[in-house]
């Protein structure tokens, strides 16, 4: 009998030992580098989910500078709705002028206002509107690395850094770009991105050289959310 009991007390205390070990949490997709999948794999993933968005919003601030002086100042917020409509409230400076408005394209349509309280306008333009188009996409890009955990707006994201180079599509051929991306791990979309990039070239009336260097940063916002686009004159938007 005392073996008995003993034999039931071992057992006993090495079920409360083993009761009593923590619980492996479940693994955090944002966080838990081992179950990412490969960079180059998750900017191609990353690309198409926003290639086939409907709906956007964006906050853009971007800078150039033309041998490290300022010659323009973009800071923006836009909304897209697929396939032809874009919104755009913008203020531009130079080192002589600043310029504030807004515009709305509808396909080939095209509307504008000087400042906030100004009439639209429809104007003459022979460009529609694609989108989302390759907008989201990165030709040619490489050494696509992860830099690690980031947050984008509160929001925990994968962080991806890569290279790139301009294409005839942006109008900004010649120029080199690295990127950094904040991905969201759930879905896939780019939550925040930002460039920095240069191009040394003659300045064509002089001769001398010159060395042009752009930063902008993006952020995304209401990726397929309830965003609605018209024409300002007809739906009678003071």
């Amino acid at each position: 009998m005392l073996r008995v009991g003993l034999t039931a007390m071992l057992l006993a205390l090495g079920l409360a030992c083993t009761s009593a070990l923590p619980l492996r949490a479940p693994a955090d997709p944002a966080r838990d580098i081992a179950t990412w999948p490969a960079a180059d794999q998750a900017l191609r993933t990353g690309s198409a989910k926003m290639g086939e968005l409907r709906t956007l919003r964006e906050r853009l601030s971007s800078r150039t500078y033309r041998n490290e002086e300022p010659f323009l100042a973009v800071d923006a917020e836009r909304a897209y709705v697929a396939p032809d409509r874009r919104y755009e409230k913008m203020e531009g400076r130079s080192p002589v002028e600043s310029v504030s408005g807004e515009t709305v394209q509808i396909g080939a349509q095209f509307f504008k206002r000087l400042n906030v309280n100004g009439p639209w306008q429809q104007m003459r333009w022979t460009e529609s509107v694609v989108w989302p188009g390759s907008e989201y996409s990165f030709s040619g890009a490489k050494n696509v690395t992860y830099e690690g955990v980031g947050e984008a707006d509160g929001r925990p994201a994968r962080t991806l850094t890569l290279q790139h180079e301009g294409t005839g599509d942006a109008r900004n051929v010649g120029w080199q770009f690295q990127t950094r991306l904040w991905v969201d791990p759930d879905t896939g979309y780019f939550l925040r991105r930002e460039t920095r990039g240069g191009r040394q070239e003659t300045e064509p009336t002089t001769g001398k050289p010159l060395t042009q260097r752009y930063e902008a940063t993006w952020t995304y916002l209401d990726h397929n959310g309830p965003i609605t686009i018209s024409d300002p004159i007809a739906a009678g938007i003071p």
